[in-house]
């Protein structure tokens, strides 16, 4: 009996342990047949979506959210059906989520198993209107079909700014009775469909009242209404170029890819055209000094084409001409950075800072131009202008030389920046004083010396020529004058005509420097070092890299009991010691 009442514990507990584990399997059991189930659920939808059933898709996607809200594949899921729809803030917003969870997938395609099947004409399309949507910028309707056909190839970072470009212009439409989505704005747009009907029947060629009802129909959703309006456009106006792309927008909304793409190739031809008409008609303006009108033209090809080359350089040579030097910089700099191996952008800038005598800028332009195109001669010009105007005429020389070395005898001549304007405030009120002042003093050399430094600030640089040349005439031991008109014979691309300039500078400086340097010596042996520091002053301040007049003026400061100034001195000399500056 004992025995028998000790078991029973026993048995509880074992059949205790056994309950256990009948419920611990049960539960388990209960787990994975609900991840089955989700897991169907999930492939369920997929199926869904693949198959154009967006309907019965969305709640099974919103069920799978709400249970798993960090299901990355269920948010791209139901952005895709979303965007199917056409419904963008929901769509924007689960795109939002994915690429917040994954930011790779800004780069990176999403990886929709239907994206491998989609036909070709998408990503044809798709590639056509990217080089085309920005004449059509305003529409939200472009954006949004460019945004569904990013996302149906995985991009969905790209459809996330295209969806969010169509939230912000949603107001804009509801000013002008553009967008959809609520009773009251459909009303809107109705009222505008009649406004623009009234119009129409005032005025049956009115083409902007046409164009803007096709935009109308496309916010309403009657297609058919939109491109039988825009070919109204097109009829009136064929080198109407948005009219062009609205149409073959309107063609993709309807899913008729062919057709959409057709007329995006028919307006690419026509831009081309168009931008090369205006091309023309600014480079004749230019050349005949009508700068206002040439700005116009260009700004009408940067506006149809944002990144054009040609049009941006000639935008930067009309503001340039017209003397906009800072709105020239402005069009150089954009251009530099669409296209970091322009060179002729590179150097235009680095003239226009020269010219303001900001050298250091202009010297690091140079050198990127450089790297770029070591054979250019403009680069060459411009960095030699910028040497001499630092009174490193020796290094001017040296990269002349290089120049000469690397090109034909008939390829000397670098391009006329001559027209590039300086900073000099006044400079019109300036430059009437000196002439007047050789009103009454026809023969002082040194107001010519100014005038010619006025007009080669001002852009004119053959009155700055004239200028300098009598300069010379009355003073021809003015190693200015000569340096001068180098800088402007440099500025012109005349460069061998510089070359002759600077090496008349180097004979002065050295003639002059070897007077000083004379005159220094013989009050050293009078026991005057005061007098010989004026002197060799004068040596170095012309030939600042005279070894030798940095030695004796060494030795006349530590003859006044300067040692201090002696050493600096002597520290430079060690400048010249062979090695030091490799």
């Amino acid at each position: 009996m004992v025995k028998s009442l000790l078991c029973v514990p026993t048995i509880a507990l074992v059949v205790q342990g056994l309950f256990f584990s009948v419920d611990g399997a049960e539960d388990l059991k209960v787990k994975t047949s609900f991840a089955v189930e989700e897991k169907l659920r999930i492939e369920q939808a997929r199926k869904y979506a693949e198959r154009g059933l967006v309907d019965l898709a969305i709640p099974e996607l919103k069920k799978t959210i709400e249970l798993y809200p960090n299901d990355i594949e269920a948010h791209a899921y139901l952005g895709w059906v979303y965007s199917q729809k056409g419904l963008v803030s929901d769509a924007a917003r689960e795109l939002q989520k994915v690429l917040d969870m994954n930011p790779d997938l800004q780069k990176s395609p999403f990886d929709y198993p239907m994206s491998k099947v989609i036909p070709s004409s998408v990503h044809e399309f798709t590639k056509s209107f990217e080089g085309m949507i920005d004449l059509v910028n305003g529409f939200s309707g472009a954006h949004e079909i460019l945004g569904l056909c990013y996302v149906m190839q995985g991009r969905l970072g790209d459809a996330l700014n295209e969806y969010k470009k169509v939230l912000g212009l949603e107001s804009c439409f509801v000013r002008k009775g553009f967008a959809a989505d609520c009773k009251k704005t459909i009303s809107m747009i109705d009222q505008a469909i009649r406004e623009y009907e009234d119009d129409l029947r005032e005025r049956p060629d009115y083409v902007e009242a046409y164009l803007k009802l096709a935009c109308a129909y496309v916010e309403k959703g009657a297609l058919d209404a939109a491109v039988e309006n825009i070919k109204k456009v097109i009829s009136l106006e064929p080198d109407r170029l948005e009219a062009r792309v609205c149409l073959g927008c309107f063609y993709a909304k309807k899913w008729m890819l062919d057709e959409a793409i057709k007329e995006l190739e028919e307006a690419k031809q026509l831009r081309g055209r168009i931008i090369e008409k205006l091309i023309t008609e600014a480079e004749r303006f230019i050349h005949d000094g009508m700068f206002d009108n040439a700005i116009s033209v260009t700004r009408e090809v940067v506006n149809i084409d944002a990144g054009n080359k040609k049009a941006l350089w000639l935008l930067a040579m009309a503001y340039g001409k017209k003397g906009e030097m800072d709105e020239a910089g402005n069009v150089c700099k954009e251009a530099v950075g669409l296209y970091p191996d322009d060179v002729q952008a590179y150097v235009l800038l680095g003239w226009i800072y020269a010219q303001h005598e900001l050298f250091a800028n202009a010297m690091n332009l140079a050198e990127q131009a450089i790297r770029i195109e070591p054979e250019d001669t403009d680069v060459r010009a411009l960095m030699a202008n910028i040497y001499a105007s630092q009174n490193q005429v020796r290094e001017a020389i040296e990269t002349y030389n290089i120049i000469n070395n690397r090109t034909s005898e008939k390829n000397n001549i670098g391009t006329d920046y001559g027209w590039v304007r300086g900073n000099v405030s006044s400079v019109d009120q300036k430059l009437r004083e000196v002439l007047d002042i050789l009103e009454m003093k026809p023969d002082y050399p040194e107001a010519y010396l100014c005038l010619g430094w006025l007009y080669w600030k001002n852009g004119e640089a053959e009155k700055a020529i004239d200028a300098f040349r009598k300069a010379i005439e009355l003073m021809p031991d003015s190693y200015k004058a000569h340096l001068y008109l180098g800088n402007v014979y440099v500025q012109k691309g005349e460069i061998k005509d510089a070359f002759t300039e600077y090496n008349k500078v180097l004979e002065i400086v050295s003639k002059k420097a070897q007077d000083n340097m004379s005159l220094g010596l013989e009050f050293v042996k009078k026991g005057d070092p005061g007098q010989a520091i004026n002197y060799f002053n004068e040596v170095l301040r012309v030939d600042p890299e005279c070894e030798e007049a940095y030695k004796l003026l060494a030795d006349a400061y530590e003859k006044k009991g300067l040692y201090g100034v002696g050493m600096a001195l002597r520290l430079q000399v060690e400048r010249f010691k062979p090695g030091v500056n490799d």
